[in-house]
Formats: C-alpha cells, sequence, structure tokens
C-alpha cells in the first residue's frame, strides 16, 4: 500500500506527491496553478511560486497526498496538537493531527489524511473514492 511518493525539487521547498492516497479535492490546482498542473509534466513546479504558498497550498489537501520540506529556512508544516475528525457528507472522514495509521504490518505517520467510512475502498484504510462507484 505505502510508496515512497514522488519528489518534485525546487530550490526553497520539495514537495511529496503520494498518488495512492489522492482523492482529487483539487485544492492545489485550484489554490496554485502556476505550481500545481495536471496538464503539464512535471504536474508540480514548486519553484513557480514562494515556499510560503506552496506550504499553505499544500497543507489545505485533505488527503495528505501532498506533503513538503522547506529548505529556505521556514517552518514545515506542524500538526494540530489534537486529532480533528470532519465527517463529510459522502462519508469520507477527513483526519487531521499528528496521525498515526496502522493497518496490517504497515505504520504511517502523517498529518493529513482521508480516509474510508463505506468499506468499498481497495486502498485501505484510504478513501479511493470507491462510495462514489457504487449505486
Amino acid at each position: 500500500m505505502a510508496s515512497e511518493g514522488k519528489l518534485y525539487t525546487g530550490e526553497e521547498i520539495d514537495v511529496r506527491f503520494y498518488p495512492e492516497r489522492c482523492i482529487h479535492a483539487g485544492r492545489c490546482v485550484k489554490n496554485l496553478p502556476t505550481v500545481f498542473d495536471t496538464k503539464k509534466r512535471p504536474w508540480v513546479e514548486p519553484d513557480q511560486a514562494q515556499a510560503s504558498d506552496v506550504a499553505y497550498t499544500v497543507e489545505q489537501c485533505p488527503s495528505g497526498a501532498l506533503e513538503y520540506v522547506r529548505k529556505d529556512g521556514g517552518q514545515n508544516e506542524q500538526p494540530l496538537d489534537h486529532a480533528v475528525v470532519e465527517v463529510q457528507p459522502d462519508g469520507v472522514y477527513f483526519v487531521r493531527g499528528d496521525l498515526t495509521i496502522r493497518h496490517g504490518d504497515e505504520t504511517i505517520h502523517c498529518t493529513r489524511a482521508s480516509l474510508c467510512s463505506c468499506g468499498l475502498s481497495g486502498n485501505k484504510p484510504f478513501c479511493d473514492l470507491s462510495h462514489a462507484k457504487k449505486s
């Protein structure tokens, strides 16, 4: 299930993308299209905006599919001091905090995740939008 993701390197900030976690919320593309453009390859170009703007946009990703490392001396993402679970109308659980997710033999540490609540995901514990395909 877990991958090391795809690293996009910039001068002041690096962005890592975990495609198996992405639920295509589109917040990255909407918030900062100069950096996140799915029509281009590479689709992430961290140097096309200020590192602070890239960091802010990455933190808006509800699935945790995007993460960053600041290289400009700016602060990296800090988890909330308590966990927050937002239940979406379609049943997806958006979770934020200092998270440790255990699934089988795997342990994943992250600050954001979109978790499956319907049981249909082929990528458990993460949502893969399978609920949208059920009739």
